[in-house]
């Protein structure tokens, strides 16, 4: 009689919550259906695993995601470049020990190499100075100003002294130089021609024939006397124009004037680097080292 009792109850109670559950949503609500868990627990733990390693590996976000993808960019940036050429560093004439500095073509700019320095076992820094980009003629003192090498630019740094009385950048007329002084390694002597720049009307045959012959970077001071024959005009034509003054007059605004190439003297009357064992390194303005090699 008394389980009867306890089975009726139980059954209210039942009904009771039935009818409850039914009133709130029965099987309507979210909760129904996502089983006995908010989260199943395997769930649940593959998506902590996944929250760790997104952590890890810096994607646990889309901003952390795009600030990594930022610095991947920023990092493959491609910087400037400079590298030392070796040259003729071995030699004992220092007016004949040379070597070179040249920057990478694909640079995106200009580099100042005027403060960096170079330094060899021996201990000595020797720094890089100013130079003339612009050589006048007939000027003792030339305007100096800081050396910059263009992308694919090179300066060759001699360790003696300049005939010029100062480093200097080539162009198309330097070559007239080389006539009257010595240069190592050699000046450029492909200036332009006599020849081909505008001659006045009124030259005979014989005054053409003779300019024909005039060489290249060639400084005519006087006529030859063979060709003493030719008229006064041909001859002063000559002579005024066979120079590095006309040359310079007459070609300083072609866009090919300049050539990508500085000499660069340090000025010494010893030679600076070893015969062998030796490491030359290059450094900035900063102390940074820029390049270093070795032989």
């Amino acid at each position: 009689m008394e389980a009867m009792k306890d089975l009726r109850a139980f059954i209210l109670i039942m009904v009771i919550l039935a009818f409850v559950w039914l009133f709130t949503g029965g099987p309507l609500r979210p909760s129904s259906k996502s089983g006995w868990f908010l989260n199943k627990p395997q769930q649940k733990a593959t998506q902590k695993t996944k929250e760790q390693t997104e952590e890890i590996l810096g994607t646990k976000s889309s901003s952390s995601k795009s600030k990594f993808q930022s610095s991947s960019s920023q990092s493959s940036i491609r910087p400037d470049f400079v590298a030392i050429n070796i040259g003729r560093a071995r030699e004992i004439n220092p007016d004949e020990e040379y070597l070179e500095i040249k920057t990478d073509k694909k640079n995106k700019s200009p580099m100042k190499i005027t403060g960096w320095k170079l330094k060899g076992k021996i201990g000595l820094e020797i720094m890089i100075g100013k130079g003339a980009s612009y050589i006048y003629s007939n000027v003792a003192s030339q305007p100096q100003e800081d050396i910059y090498l263009k992308p694919g630019e090179k300066a060759v740094i001699v360790t003696g002294k300049s005939p010029l009385g100062t480093s200097f950048k080539l162009n198309k007329c330097a070559g007239y130089f080389g006539q009257f002084h010595t240069f190592t390694p050699d000046l450029n002597t492909q200036c332009p021609l006599l020849r081909d720049e505008e001659l006045p009307a009124g030259l005979n045959d014989s005054c053409l024939d003779y300019i024909d012959r005039v060489s290249s970077c060639q400084t005519v001071i006087s006529i030859p006397y063979k060709y003493s024959s030719l008229s006064s005009f041909c001859q002063n034509f000559v002579t005024q124009n066979a120079n590095y003054k006309t040359c310079l007059e007459n070609h300083k605004s072609d866009t090919d004037f300049y050539l990508p190439e500085w000499r660069v003297y340090l000025d010494r009357s010893e030679d600076l680097w070893k015969k062998k064992r030796e490491t030359i390194t290059l450094s900035d303005d900063k102390n940074n080292i820029i390049d270093s090699k070795s032989y």
